[in-house]
């Protein structure tokens, strides 16, 4: 029996990993918690599933997880803090536009493209800096597994008869 140990710790750290960060998830809220509680406590498990899920479709070693998983965070952190923001900002426009100035209008779409700038300016720096961590392959590896992770959640949520989240623009 040939044994690929190296595939093998992989395996056992990414099932580990796993165990440890989606365990908390599951454990029961406390009395009184309220929705909002009920959202953290999603979000956290959300998480700790793209966590597992990307960890195992990079196939990312230890070393390389230790070092990714902090950058990563954060920048997915700073890009989630701008698309509310965008979120926020053109639901505000959708829902004044009809008594706003035309001079307002221009500003809010200013600001809109401002916005989407950043994001690419963001995910392009993210690609760099990760580009340092894992080999670029990874790189475009993390793109695809970040699809993929999307889908199988909006699967689960379909299955499970949860209403989907609002669509997203494109960034």
């Amino acid at each position: 029996m040939n044994f690929n140990h190296s595939a093998m710790k992989n395996s056992i750290i990414t099932a580990m990993l796993g165990f440890i960060l989606i365990c908390p998830a599951f454990a029961q809220p406390g009395k009184g918690g309220g929705r909002g509680k009920d959202r953290g406590a999603i979000r956290e498990r959300i998480k700790s599933e793209r966590i597992a899920f990307i960890t195992d479709r990079l196939s990312l070693t230890s070393e390389e997880a230790q070092r990714f998983w902090p950058v990563y965070n954060d920048l997915h952190e700073q890009m989630e803090t701008i698309k509310k923001e965008q979120r926020t900002s053109r639901k505000s426009l959708d829902d004044k536009l009809a008594i706003m100035p035309d001079k307002d209008v221009e500003k809010a779409m200013s600001d809109d493209l401002n916005r989407q700038q950043q994001l690419l300016d963001l995910h392009r720096k993210g690609m760099t800096e990760l580009s340092k961590i894992i080999p670029p392959k990874k790189v475009a590896m993390l793109l695809k597994a970040e699809r993929d992770f999307k889908m199988e959640l909006l699967r689960k949520m379909k299955d499970r008869g949860m209403p989907p989240p609002p669509p997203e623009e494109e960034d």
